[in-house]
Parts: C-alpha cells; structure tokens; sequence
C-alpha cells in the first residue's frame, strides 16, 4: 500500500521560492521529491486570493502554471480587472493543517482542539515523557484516547513525529564494552549465582529484589552512573560515580544505610541481583554492614551476557538513555544533574503502576519518611 507524505512547511517554502523566481512546474517537484500534479494542486488549492474582481476563470493565465499572478506583467495593472492570486508558504501551511484536521482519514477533532493537543503532545515529547505520561498529565485538557494520539502521530498529522517517540528507533546489535576488563573477574560466586537467586526465590516468595547496574559509558568518561532498582514499583535510585571501584560501591550501600538506618535497611533491601562487573565483586562489603558487622543483604548475580535474566535494569537502562544518549559524554554531568534527573524519573505515571508514579507507589508501600531519607 502507497504512503502517502504531506508537504512539510519547508518544502512549501521551496515552492514560494520557485514561483518567485519563474522556476518550472517539474524542476520545483524534482527539487523537492515530489510529482509535479501534486504541486499543481498543492498551488491551487491553497494559494490566497488578493483582491476581489471577475471570475477567475476570465483570466486564462491563472489556469497554467503557475497558477498565481506572480510574474505577470499586467498585475499592477489599472485594466486588469480579474481576481489576482498569490502563493505564500505560511498561509498554505495553515490552510492544508485545517484541511487535513476536517478531511476524512479519521481526525475526529476540530481545529482549535488539535492545535492545542499537538502543543501539548511536542511539549511533553520534548521533556522526554512518554504519550500515557502526557494523557495522565493532562487528562483535563486532552480528551483523546492513547491509542488515538498514536494514530495521528503516525498518521503524520501531529508535529511530533514517530522518529521523536522514545525507543521509536532500530538498536543496533549490542557490542561488547572492553573499558572494563572481565578476563579477571574469577571469583568465588559459590551460593552467590543465579541458580542460587532462583533457589533462594522459591524459599522466599514475595521478596523485594533489587536489581543493580551501571549505566555503562564512553572509554574516556572518568564518570558513571549507578542505577539501583526497584523493578515492583518501578522505583529507580541514581548516583554519579567517580572511576567506579569495589570500594566506591561499598561506600554507596554504607552510605544508604546510614542515612535510613539499619533496621530500615534490611526491610528494604534483603535482596541484591546484579551483573558480573569486576566493581560488585565485594560480596562481603556489600553484603555485611559496617555499623553492626552482621548481614544485611543477599547478593546474587547474573550469568555472564544474559542481560534478560535483569530486564528491569535493561528496561531502566533504555529509559536513562533519554537524558545520557550513548557515545555521549557523562563527565559534563554534576550530582545535583543526577538527582534531577533521578527526581524525573520517579515522579512519572505509570500505567503499569495503576497511573501512580513510582515515588506514590514507594510511599504507599513504605513510608513518606523513608522516601525523604533516600532524598
């Protein structure tokens, strides 16, 4: 079945310009990659009339290319009595919006509506939220289902275009990340591997597992980013780490804990799954606390390159390549970066959480008090 593409406001652009300066029907339709009886029409749809006169039919050039009096000797003439036509990119942009919100390819929305939902739509897409987070932000305002907005968006009748959706694009096969070096990583995992988590599940249903990774950046970056997650609630905590070591990690849970206590600690967090990065392999500083000496986590980790066996983390880590793209830089990025971001990402709605963000549903099942502790 043939795509059909609307003419974008530069392209008509391309078509004033040519007009003006006496270029030919076919040389502006190759210029801008289009049929030649689609500019035609294009030009006599929504050119503007200037001033009032006889009918338009009087006036033989006006039904020739191109269409409008542009070029005629004889349009500030006295004599010429005919209705006189012009082509302006901006005028023919706003006349083919408003044909294209009444036409009949399932726009069920008047024009004033749909100016306001694109805005609404380009604003949230540009903040980096997702089309169920605008549609709950703004449920008094938009009165469109999810489904109908992705229709118009692919459809092409909104500004946000499915290219500017996030994971709207083809990954490519993912390579393996030399900057870390894993040909050493040979330490005793014994009670500590994934068959163990599985075991350990089975023991213990219902159990929170938090799940553990870092961002992963460019070769050069002295920085990294930590992410800690939460997959029941969606609940993800950021820290920006400095040349990532088995101590700086160390130094993240030790730190945790002092800031909400131990006891809170072990309700909190009893279970840690993680990747085999060289820096979490400090089973005992992670796993036993620095206040009481006693334990206060399990830790397991994943088989080596099965990224599904932690698919929140995987899921987690598309979502933060919204704000770090990857082969970008994250040395330019200051903590308080971090924790905005961090705040984003837990204030967002999510379908999935019944439209509760993250941080009502951590609240909900814990506390206000312990939220404010991890902040």
């Amino acid at each position: 079945m043939k795509e059909w593409k609307h003419l974008t406001f530069e392209q008509r652009k391309v078509i004033s310009s040519g007009i003006s300066h006496n270029y030919k029907l076919r040389e502006i339709a190759e210029a801008i990659g289009f049929d030649p009886t689609s500019i035609s029409k294009e030009v006599k749809r929504n050119r503007d009339s200037i001033t009032i006169g006889k009918n338009i039919s009087d006036c033989k050039r006006i039904n020739r290319w191109p269409y409008v009096c542009t070029g005629c000797n004889k349009k500030y003439n006295n004599q010429c009595f005919f209705t006189k036509y012009k082509y302006d990119a901006k005028s023919a942009q706003n006349k083919a919006d408003i044909n294209l919100i009444s036409s009949r390819r399932g726009l069920d929305i008047d024009s004033e509506e749909f100016k306001k939902l694109d805005k609404i739509i380009k604003a949230g897409i540009d903040n980096k939220k997702s089309i169920y987070q605008i549609t709950i932000e703004n449920k008094n305002e938009i009165n469109k289902s999810i489904t109908s907005i992705y229709r118009y968006i692919n459809n092409g009748y909104l500004t946000t275009k499915r290219i500017d959706l996030p994971y709207a694009v083809t990954y490519k096969k993912r390579k393996h990340n030399d900057k870390y070096d894993y040909s050493n990583n040979n330490i005793d995992r014994t009670g500590h591997t994934y068959l163990d988590y599985l075991a350990y599940l089975h023991k213990h249903p219902g159990v929170y597992v938090w799940q553990l990774d870092f961002l992963g950046s460019i070769k050069t970056d002295a920085n990294n980013i930590l992410a800690f997650i939460l997959p029941n609630l969606q609940f993800v905590l950021l820290d920006l780490i400095k040349n990532p070591n088995q101590e700086k990690v160390v130094a993240f849970f030790d730190d945790l804990e002092e800031r909400i206590g131990t006891d809170a600690f072990l309700e909190l967090i009893p279970v840690i799954l993680t990747d085999r990065d060289p820096n979490f392999t400090d089973i005992d500083g992670i796993c036993f606390s620095k206040i009481t000496g006693e334990e206060r986590c399990k830790l397991f980790f994943c088989d080596s390159y099965v990224s599904s066996q932690k698919p929140n983390v995987e899921n987690m880590n598309k979502q933060l390549r919204l704000f770090f793209p990857k082969g970008k830089t994250v040395d330019t990025y200051k903590r308080q970066d971090i924790k905005n971001i961090n705040e984003t990402l837990i204030n967002r709605p999510l379908k999935s959480l019944d439209s509760y963000t993250p941080k009502e549903a951590f609240i909900k099942v814990f506390d206000e008090e312990l939220f404010e502790k991890l902040f």
